[in-house]
Order: C-alpha cells, then sequence, then structure tokens
C-alpha cells in the first residue's frame, strides 16, 4: 500500500525575522512610494497626531547683572555731547535720530567723539546681545509668559534669583554700542553705522565687560516687575 505524501504548501514569513531581514514573501517597496500611513493614535514623524505639544521657556541668567542700550529718553545727543544749544524736539529718540541721518555740521564733532571715547573703552573681541522684549523682565524673575494673565505660571522649586537689571546712561557708550552692533553682534573693529537701523535698537547683554563700562560711565537700575 503506497504512502500518499502531502503536497507543500505555501510558505509563510517567520514571525522572529531578524531586525533588517525582510520576509522572502514581501516584495520591496519601491523607493519612490508613500510610506504606509501610521494606525489611529500613533504619532506621525515624530509629532503629535493632533499637533505639537505646548512648551513653557525661560531665562535663565548665568550672571547677576545684565544691561540695556537704548536711545530713547536720553534726550539731544548734540546737546549733551557738544554742548551746542539744546532742541527740545531732540528729546524724542526718533526724532533725534533722523537729525544725525541727515548729517549737518555737526556729525563729524560727534563722530570724532564717538571714535575717541571707543578708543578709551578698550574693547576687543566680540560681544554677544539680546534684542529687548517687554516681556524679558518678567521672565528673568521665574515667571512664564504667555500672553493670558489668568494663564501665566511661576517657577517656584528651582528659580534662580533674578539679575540686577541695568540701563546705561552715557550716551557716548550707548550710541557706539547701537551703531556698532550687527545681527546682535558686536565687533571691536566694527565701524559706526550712524542710521535709524543701527541706533533705533534696544539691545541688553549680560557680558561682564559692558555690565562694567555701563557701571563706570553711569547707569540706572530699573525695577523686574512681576
Amino acid at each position: 500500500m503506497s504512502q500518499q505524501q502531502n503536497a507543500p504548501g505555501p510558505s509563510r514569513p517567520s514571525p522572529f525575522a531578524t531586525a533588517g531581514q525582510r520576509p522572502a514573501s514581501s516584495p520591496p517597496r519601491p523607493a519612490n512610494s508613500p510610506a504606509p500611513a501610521a494606525p489611529p493614535g500613533q504619532r506621525v514623524g515624530g509629532l503629535p497626531r493632533f499637533g505639537p505639544n505646548k512648551t513653557h521657556w525661560r531665562i535663565v541668567p548665568v550672571t547677576d547683572s545684565v544691561v540695556r542700550f537704548d536711545l530713547r529718553g536720553l534726550g539731544d545727543p548734540f546737546h549733551r555731547l557738544l554742548g551746542k544749544p539744546l532742541d527740545v524736539r531732540l528729546a524724542d529718540a526718533e526724532a533725534a535720530i533722523k537729525a544725525i541721518e541727515t548729517g549737518g555740521e555737526y556729525l563729524n564733532d560727534l563722530e570724532m567723539l564717538l571714535e575717541t571715547a571707543w578708543q578709551e573703552y578698550n574693547l576687543h573681541g566680540a560681544v554677544l546681545l539680546y534684542p529687548w522684549r517687554k516681556e524679558l523682565p518678567q521672565v528673568m524673575v521665574g515667571r512664564v509668559v504667555t500672553g493670558d494673565d489668568t494663564d501665566d505660571e511661576e517657577y517656584e522649586d528651582d528659580k534662580p534669583a533674578a539679575p540686577v537689571f541695568l540701563r546705561a546712561l552715557d550716551m557716548r557708550l550707548v550710541m557706539n554700542i547701537l551703531a556698532r552692533t550687527r545681527s546682535n553682534i558686536l565687533l571691536s573693529r566694527a565701524p559706526l553705522g550712524l542710521e535709524y537701523q543701527y541706533l533705533g535698537q534696544s539691545l541688553l547683554t549680560d557680558d561682564p565687560r559692558l555690565v562694567m563700562l555701563a557701571r563706570a560711565t553711569g547707569c540706572i537700575e530699573e525695577p523686574l516687575m512681576r
């Protein structure tokens, strides 16, 4: 009596295929074909399915002092620096910058005075500055500014001590810093840029060299309001 042999059935891919090994029965996916859709509830491309998570940010000061450079509120530059007749219209920083851009008989004297002061500061290398934002004083004291006062939060467990926040008052120093800063970088060899795009900036830094110069030439402490 002959034995009946069963015909071999279709081979099945092993469920224990090693990583990087493609089962023989699975054809390779063409390079230009779209990736298979992820099952519901899973992340796609590293992001949640229904949008990115909300994140909070804060500034943790690495030094104990921060200084701000801004022409607003410093008055008539020609009167203060060159002893020229006072022009009350130049109390406004926008008008003062426009007068500097226009030039005139006082501009050469102003440039010479700024260049002389810059040499006296003996500053070398580069300094990183940051654009001023109205939320910064609150962030520096550990408050998370969300735009809605009812939703603002505060860090209490590891909140560091707030830095001393200074405002530079010496117009020679302020104008030199603003006029020589390009894209938030101040280089010691940068030329003066007496245009609004530079003089209209409002910048701050914790670089100890500029903090020392601000203290030496005159500054005030501004409160960090909550």
